[in-house]
């Protein structure tokens, strides 16, 4: 019977790997550094469809990076690891596509949590660094709710800093906008009565010459 502690041990153990393991500290370090500049810096007020695409191609890397793996140490009849590689790799793809093609799933599978989150924690097992098995699998997954959970609450407590400067910098150029519509206003309104007093001007001008010879 598989009970919590269980569970909660087998989740450690596979997250420390991602943190101290030197064989796979490469491949997790940059996921980690992505996962968390994206979540608290760039998709906090929205996923647009240039995020869902930078992610693909970063979640894509990964995968390839995975088969490279099991292609170089002969694993490729590991059904268990190239079934994990290939979904991934495929998933990446499909929100490449998507996102090149602007349509909304895109927004919903790229955002950067799912597939950091799970790209992290199979990494070990890709590597072999943890063995495979049901109970490691079950605690990756019973865990990301709470993981998830976690970091959308921290998420919330940071200070919104990176809205602040978006929004002073809009504020900027809507002035800046308005400067230049009122200079371009003002030169069209100058251009106009030029020309205005040119036109009229060249009348009054004819009309009092034409009156001048008539009388003499």
């Amino acid at each position: 019977m598989i009970d919590i502690i269980s569970l909660f041990q087998a989740f450690l153990t596979i997250f420390i790997s991602t943190l101290t393991n030197v064989e796979i500290i490469w491949v997790t370090y940059p996921v980690y550094i992505t996962w968390f500049a994206m979540e608290f810096l760039v998709e906090r007020k929205e996923l647009r469809y240039s995020h869902s695409l930078a992610n693909s191609i970063i979640f894509s890397w990964v995968s390839i990076d995975w088969l490279r793996h099991l292609y170089l140490n002969n694993e490729l009849n590991d059904y268990n690891k190239l079934i994990i590689t290939l979904f991934f790799l495929l998933l990446s793809l499909f929100i490449l596509i998507s996102s090149i093609k602007r349509k909304k799933i895109a927004k919903i599978l790229g955002k950067t949590g799912f597939f950091s989150y799970f790209q992290i924690m199979f990494t070990p097992f890709i590597y072999g660094v943890i063995e495979f098995n049901y109970i490691d699998f079950l605690s990756v997954i019973i865990f990301f709710p709470l993981i998830y959970t976690a970091v959308y609450v921290i998420d919330k407590l940071l200070p919104e800093f990176i809205e602040e400067e978006e929004k002073k910098f809009e504020e900027e150029n809507e002035e800046e906008n308005i400067n230049n519509f009122a200079e371009s206003n003002l030169q069209y309104n100058q251009q106009n009565y030029s020309n205005y007093y040119n036109y009229y001007g060249y009348n009054y001008g004819n009309y009092y010459g034409n009156y001048y010879r008539y009388r003499r």
